[in-house]
């Protein structure tokens, strides 16, 4: 039970960074959409690109986050609690997907907000 708790926890945590990450890059991704949209790219052009890159960052992301966390627990597993290693692919499948709908669903937000406000407000605020 304590080992699931502190899993949760680890989730938890790693869901709040990952939006930290993608928070303070907000700025100049929404910049950088109005100025597309400004120059005539179409609304889905735009947020299939968006979903394009947040579906990289979520997917390294998870990849990395999997591997370092299998290795740390197989070092715990097999060390320090002296118990056989049991991998279970599907619970890193799961958090790997969990992962990406977050990312992408968080992402695409703050750029559809971006999206539909006034490209003349957002420029003059960035200057």
């Amino acid at each position: 039970m304590a080992v699931r708790a502190a899993g949760s926890v680890t989730l938890v945590l790693g869901v709040l960074v990952l939006a930290g990450a993608l928070a303070a890059g907000n700025a100049r991704r929404v910049y950088d959409a109005v100025v597309l949209k400004v120059l005539g790219a179409a609304r889905s052009h735009i947020l299939r690109a968006y979903a394009l890159e947040y579906a990289i960052l979520g997917l390294s992301a998870a990849l990395l986050a999997s591997g370092i966390g299998s290795l740390a627990a197989w070092l715990i597993v097999t060390e320090l609690m002296r118990t056989e290693f049991v991998f279970l692919p599907g619970v890193i499948v799961l958090t790997a997907g969990i992962s990406l709908t977050v990312t992408v669903f968080l992402g695409l937000s703050v750029t559809w907000r971006a999206l539909n406000q006034k490209p003349a407000s957002l420029l003059r605020a960035s200057e």
